[in-house]
């Protein structure tokens, strides 16, 4: 006798990506189908009852103007095993608008239902406006970490990870930036299904397994808001002078203010330490460097502010999670002008 389908509701809003979306709702939908159908003949069981939900039964337009056709709305979902928000087109640099409370409230009757609830990349700030992340670890797209970490500071955001599973008995998933739904939608394979369905599942849509962390593929974001004047001033200068041999001196006689206190306001404006904030920029221009240019490691470290050929590769690779080299071959422009020559 076949077993009874895993029920995933996956909930959708005008904010909706239209990518995330779908692709979440073709890949669980075919498990159980589409290697049986299309490698071995046997007899085709979806093992997921996959639905797309909205606060409403109406079709409307998701993030790219995208038509979305709901099975059902969230009052006509009672109980489902897993709650599933799809990733968000919204604004990496200013204020969470303001969210359904109808959603929200829907999640939280389904996580006291028993349900599994789970976030794609900056669905993640539902769960967090919901109240369901805080005390919790939790990751979401690289680029939305300094505004959320001001915005949900009761959340221990773990951007640096693709997939973090938290919270009693495992019921609260998220999943990192852009195409790392793919991770989540493996991991809810396994979970529910078993690890031969993940591996057809993964072979049938040629989903690559990824192991990293989301840090190579990071940037700083370096206009979230913030209403320090102050620091804002200092911020503009280090964007110049972050290879200063002393740039937290320069920024503090800049401030006007005493050592402690400026590090405090800059923590607090920014969400970065100074000396982080200073390793964090310099960094950056390392990695553009390490992109665009075939100089030296070692004198690409030098021209950011490190002396010490050592001090930068430790930095380095504790910020982007390879070795300089190692980011080299795989963003460096020899890596990509290979397809001009296709």
């Amino acid at each position: 006798m076949s077993k009874k389908p895993v029920t995933i509701s996956i909930l959708a809003t005008k904010d909706t990506s239209p990518s995330t979306l779908f692709g979440l709702y073709d890949v669980l939908g075919s498990v159980g189908i589409g290697w049986e159908s299309y490698v071995t003949g046997e007899p085709a069981e979806p093992q997921f009852d996959v639905r797309i939900v909205a606060a409403g039964r109406k079709s409307f337009r998701c993030a790219g103007n995208v038509p979305v056709s709901p099975h059902c709305s969230l009052d006509d979902v009672d109980k489902t095993d897993v709650a599933l928000v799809a990733s968000f087109v919204i604004p990496a640099n200013v204020p969470p608008e303001t969210h359904d409370q109808r959603e929200l409230d829907w999640l939280v009757r389904q996580q006291s239902r028993g349900a599994v609830i789970a976030a794609a990349c900056t669905g993640a700030v539902h769960l967090a406006e919901a109240g369901l992340l805080n005390g919790l670890e939790a990751t979401t797209h690289w680029a939305y970490q300094d505004l959320y970490r001001l915005y949900y500071p009761e959340v221990h955001w773990r951007v640096a990870k693709l997939l973090c599973v938290s919270g009693h008995n495992n019921t609260i998933v998220t999943s990192g930036g852009s195409t790392s739904w793919q991770n989540l939608a493996l991991y809810l394979i396994t979970r529910f299904c078993g690890v031969d369905h993940a591996v057809h599942t993964a072979k049938f849509w040629l989903i690559p397994f990824r192991d990293e962390n989301q840090s190579p593929y990071s940037a700083m974001i370096q206009n979230v808001l913030h209403d320090d004047g102050v620091v804002s001033e200092c911020q503009e200068w280090i964007a110049d002078h972050y290879a200063n041999p002393n740039p937290i001196t320069g920024m503090v006689q800049r401030s006007g203010l005493p050592p402690s206190t400026f590090a405090r306001r800059f923590k607090r404006a920014t969400g970065y330490g100074p000396m982080d904030y200073v390793h964090t920029l310099r960094t950056e221009e390392a990695k553009q460097m390490l992109e665009r240019e075939a100089d030296a490691v070692d004198q690409i470290g030098r021209e950011v502010g490190y002396e010490d050929p050592a001090s930068f590769r430790r930095i380095f690779k504790r910020k982007v999670g390879l070795t300089p080299s190692l980011y080299r071959r795989r963003f460096g422009r020899s890596h990509f002008e290979r397809f001009e020559q296709m």
